[in-house]
């Protein structure tokens, strides 16, 4: 639970989660938008709001199903409300162009500066038994990883990429900051030992951002080009590892493990979707509901 919610304020919240992935008015609304998009056509395919698909993938991810069980759910609700049933294949060709963002995502700033967490965790890609895994299948566990930016105060995701397994973190650390940093003041970013490298500090340093990185423990006090690292180095040294950590409150970073833990215990740790292409659009969803949730 949240540190700054009471238990009926979480219980409500949980509560609201389903009302939300269940939202039968807001499809009611776009089934009749639907229907004036398409008064009058003749010999053109049926066409439906990106609205509509959006709230369908929604219902997807949220409760984990197939899009057949999509295509069924819609067309049980079609007995009672007036909404417009979508063939699977469809809804499938549709949900895959969606190009999920973040972008709109308001994380009530009051125009302040804000801090990132930037972190990666993997979700899996297969539904294979892990002892069968083990003992038959002589080959490394593909997964996807999902790079997340989240902002400190609201704990949502401001900026994410999802990449192949083998794509390491601090490849994707410079295009989310730039990214976030074109909507948003940032004054310090924390990151663990995966972003310990000059390229990240020489972001930072270029962009006027404390760095609050984990750096390694044998890291030498040369600066070799990268004078912001060689400084925390020292400041480390001077303080002590565990003077360090307090001074940077760098248990602040552990928001971005709730933040992981949250979706995959909620949203699932495992990606249905069998190209890399869908499982990119998948994940990006996953992001979306927990942003979703997170405004409740």
């Amino acid at each position: 639970m949240p540190l700054n919610k009471s238990w009926h304020d979480y219980n409500e919240s949980l509560i609201e989660r389903g009302r939300i992935l269940m939202d039968i008015g807001f499809l009611k609304s776009q089934s009749n938008e639907i229907k004036k998009m398409n008064d009058g056509k003749v010999g053109a395919p049926f066409e439906y709001s990106h609205t509509y698909i959006q709230s369908l993938a929604f219902l997807k991810i949220g409760f984990k199903i197939a899009y057949r069980t999509v295509q069924g759910i819609v067309r049980g609700l079609s007995d009672y409300i007036r909404i417009e049933e979508m063939h699977f294949t469809h809804l499938r060709r549709r949900i895959l162009k969606i190009k999920p963002s973040v972008a709109s995502v308001n994380i009530d700033d009051d125009d302040n500066p804000i801090t990132l967490i930037v972190d990666a965790s993997g979700l899996t890609i297969t539904k294979k038994g892990d002892y069968i895994e083990q003992k038959w299948i002589r080959k490394r566990k593909e997964f996807v990883k999902l790079h997340i930016a989240v902002d400190a105060k609201s704990e949502k995701i401001i900026s994410f990429r999802v990449t192949k397994g083998n794509v390491h973190d601090s490849r994707k650390l410079g295009p989310m900051i730039r990214e976030v940093s074109e909507e948003y003041d940032i004054d310090k970013v924390y990151g663990d030992k995966a972003h310990d490298n000059r390229k990240s500090f020489n972001l930072l340093d270029d962009m006027n951002i404390e760095p609050a990185i984990s750096i390694r423990k044998n890291a030498s006090t040369e600066a070799r080009g990268c004078p912001l690292r060689r400084d925390e180095i020292l400041l480390i040294r001077k303080l002590g590892y565990g003077g360090w950590k307090q001074l940077k409150d760098a248990g602040r970073r552990w928001i971005a493990e709730i933040v992981f833990s949250s979706i995959k215990r909620v949203l699932g740790e495992d990606l249905l979707s069998k190209k890399f292409r869908a499982q990119k659009v998948e994940a990006g969803l996953k992001v979306m509901l927990y942003n979703k949730f997170m405004s409740l």
